[in-house]
């Protein structure tokens, strides 16, 4: 079959239901989408990026783009066996790079972003090569090898690091970079929930980490060497392999990640689950890193719309709360085709390289919008910090309660969703989990159409812990949370992109606009609003500023189907009550619930009378994908196809083909 005719397969195959035989047809193509994107590339020149002056003071220079614009060449160069000169010596610089500069070696915006590639070009095309032997020069090996072991010997420990990491205490987030701070594979006392800088950067730092000492281990030069902490490494592969066993583990048991459903982030984070699954010796470590990689991409299946996901997210800062095109759905044009073909770089380059393959399941999901139907998604989440640890360098996540439910509302049409939260404290909550949280909704027939509220001014980058709210189905309640609860929150307004929205009206404090296939209307629960233009890229949009900070935000969608036209939509909702009794709001939605909101925060949302569980007894609950708490037992299912990933203590799970 052909790379075009294998395209047209999922174009047509997306309005009908999938067999068993599409399915594996299409996951068969993503070699011949890798090989097509890899020989695009044939015959381009190295360019090595610069190196730039160091991001605050007293840091190393920042190298992170130097780092990616020479390991991506390399791996690329040695994949269509060509430039292989030319990818050794730029190896060779990148190296005596880092072995001469500790102070960049150790800066944690630099180094280990790349560590993930060269790791694959050793195990590739180096002595041992499961690709091509010698590829790699073996100077340019031992090169490599010199530059794992003086990093890996000052940042990687087997034991615990409680006093050492009282050391770091009293450091801000831009001091950071003066010194390393080593990690720990300790997870008696932690189990895996101890978070150094922030989670994607611990996981980089913690799969580098175990993927360096496997290398050194079978070095004859360094096999019995030690690190400062006393241990060889051998015995640190195997006290890192331990640790991400338990670090799979707990993912599945406790609701993913800490930074929700940011898809930048996350392929950050999930890239050390590819090396593990492709490498490891330890087959437990293997089935365990390739499970959470399907558990991931499961929970993110459900949740899109022609690969924009929805639902609550955190970290959506620096203009990622208007992105459409992120690292996995790029991932998804090799894993199903759809999306636009896209070179190989960073992360990208490990994804398309592994031999880790979605489920069937997966991809019926991913594919199939229109066959999922409507449905509610309700997933518990990690996010609060224990006693006084919710601040960098170091966090602490509790494990008995993650405090956060994140609901999402799916339908072929839109989606739309929040991170349920109580009304804490800002210090609860780890930045990592409070930081620039996203609720909203995303429409179907336009990539950039969205509508959500934010509380903070648009020139500022983050905010923390600034909204909390409540939603069933299409309606949704959101307000900004008071200044003792935040930090940078403010000026609560709600974004409406100019692409994919239009024929806006406004009526009795009502906005009402259409999408292609969704008719949504936003307005405070109390005073009003004017309108301001957009002052940043990316994308184009208006915001609909409210006079009353601390008014809780009302958003209805419903899908054009339910409605004979636009009118009988915006009669519908205008005659839905809004009644407040003091600080207390009670509100009927479109779909006939009934919401009583506090705006004091006072009391518990309540839906229907009863006051919302944020610890509800299931980790993952919908219609695809389902586990109890703290479980590890994970069930996908779709029609016919089910699959169960055991992510317990036990070896053992059900197989799909």
């Amino acid at each position: 079959m052909t790379l075009a005719s294998m395209i047209i397969l999922v174009c047509s195959a997306a309005l009908d239901a999938y067999t068993d035989e599409q399915l594996i047809g299409i996951r068969d193509g993503f070699e011949a989408r890798r090989d097509a994107a890899f020989e695009g590339l044939q015959g381009r020149p190295l360019t090595i990026a610069d190196k730039r002056g160091p991001l605050s003071p007293g840091r190393g220079a920042y190298t992170r783009h130097f780092s990616y614009s020479i390991a991506d060449f390399a791996i690329r160069a040695f994949w269509l066996n060509e430039q292989i000169e030319t990818a050794n010596q730029a190896l060779e610089t990148y190296c005596r790079h880092y072995i001469d500069d500790r102070l960049c070696r150790n800066d944690r915006d630099s180094f280990y972003w790349a560590a993930d590639v060269v790791c694959r070009i050793v195990e590739f095309f180096g002595r041992g090569g499961s690709i091509a032997v010698g590829r790699l020069d073996e100077r340019t090996e031992d090169l490599i090898l010199e530059m794992m072991w003086v990093y890996a010997r000052e940042n990687s420990k087997v034991d615990s690091l409680d006093e050492a990491y009282a050391v770091y205490a009293d450091w801000s987030w831009g001091q950071m970079g003066e010194m390393p701070l080593p990690v720990s594979a300790e997870t008696a006392r932690s189990q895996t929930w101890d978070v150094i800088e922030s989670e994607n950067h611990h996981m980089m730092k913690f799969s580098t980490l175990w993927h360096f000492a496997r290398l050194l281990s079978r070095s004859s030069k360094y096999a019995n060497m030690k690190y400062d902490d006393g241990h060889t490494p051998t015995e640190h592969y195997t006290a890192w392999t331990e640790y991400a066993k338990e670090y799979c583990r707990q993912r599945a048991r406790k609701g993913l990640f800490v930074e929700m459903a940011d898809d930048s982030y996350n392929a950050h984070t999930i890239k050390g689950l590819y090396n593990m699954h492709d490498f490891a010796e330890d087959h437990r470590l293997r089935e365990l890193a390739g499970d959470l990689l399907t558990l991931y991409y499961a929970s993110w299946a459900q949740e899109q719309i022609a690969c924009v996901r929805g639902g609550g997210k955190s970290r959506i800062n620096g203009g990622k709360d208007r992105q459409s095109r992120t690292e996995i759905s790029e991932a998804m044009w090799f894993y199903v085709g759809m999306g636009r073909a896209t070179i190989p770089h960073g992360e990208l380059a490990t994804i398309i390289t592994s031999n880790y393959r979605l489920p069937l399941v997966v991809m019926d999901l991913v594919l199939d919008v229109e066959g999922k139907g409507s449905y509610e998604v309700m997933d518990r989440a990690p996010g609060l910090a224990q006693g006084g640890f919710y601040n960098n360098p170091h966090y602490r996540l509790r494990t008995d309660y993650g405090g956060i439910i994140r609901y999402c509302y799916c339908t072929p049409d839109f989606i739309m969703g929040l991170p349920m939260v109580e009304a804490r404290p800002f210090e609860d909550w780890t930045l990592i989990s409070s930081q620039s949280r996203w609720l909203g909704v995303i429409f179907a027939g336009d990539l950039n159409a969205r509508i959500f509220p934010q509380c903070r001014p648009e020139q500022v980058n983050d905010s923390f812990n600034q909204q909390w709210g409540v939603q069933r189905k299409g309606t949704l309640i959101a307000q900004r949370l008071s200044p003792e609860y935040t930090r940078g929150a403010e000026h609560t307004r709600v974004w409406f992109s100019h692409s994919g929205l239009e024929n806006r009206i406004e009526r009795d404090g009502w906005v009402f606009v259409e999408a292609p296939r969704a008719y949504a209307a936003v307005r405070p629960a109390r005073s009003g609003y004017a309108w301001e233009p957009s002052q940043t890229a990316p994308r184009s949009g208006q915001w609909m500023t409210f006079e009353d900070g601390f008014s809780p935000i009302i958003i209805e969608v419903a899908r054009k189907r339910d409605f004979e036209n636009y009118q009988a939509f915006m009669d519908a909702v205008m005659v839905l009550p809004i009644l407040w009794r003091d600080q207390t709001l009670q509100y009927t939605g479109l779909g006939g619930d009934t919401f009583v909101f506090h705006a004091d925060y006072s009391e518990i949302p309540k839906i229907n009378g009863r006051p919302f569980d944020y610890a509800l007894e299931n980790t993952f609950h919908s219609p695809f994908v389902q586990s109890r708490w703290d479980s590890g037992r994970v069930t996908i299912t779709k029609g016919n196809r089910k699959l169960v990933l055991d992510m317990s203590t036990e070896d053992s799970r059900e197989r799909e083909p």
